[in-house]
């Protein structure tokens, strides 16, 4: 094999190889800027978990609130009944004690 053949075979090769490996660039750039966007919608995804993580936090604390609410209005009504209970019974001993005190000068005779 003599020198300027194989100059011209190593330039035909080196040429092949510069072309390989600047579609090897290429495709890795391309790789390069979809992890970029992954990594990005990763981002956006994470954000948006936060949102509804506090979200979730907000309505549990509203909620919480609203029980304490209900719960103080139950406790509300349980003692007006107990005073209206308390006072029905006051008035139905005095009701008694009346008709008992009119009722013995009828039963004594």
């Amino acid at each position: 094999m003599d020198w300027p053949q194989t100059l011209t075979l190593l330039g035909g090769l080196a040429a092949i190889l510069f072309s390989l490996f600047h579609q090897f660039d290429k495709r890795f750039e391309q790789v390069d800027k979809r992890f970029e966007q992954v990594d990005k919608r990763f981002e956006q995804v994470d954000k948006r978990f936060e949102q509804v993580d506090k979200r979730i936090d907000d309505l549990r604390a509203e909620m919480i609130n609203r029980f304490e609410q209900v719960d103080k209005r139950f406790e509300q009504v349980d003692k007006r009944i107990g005073d209206l209970r308390a006072d029905t019974t006051t008035r139905l001993d005095r009701i008694e004690r009346l008709l008992e005190r009119l009722l013995k000068p009828e039963l004594s005779r």
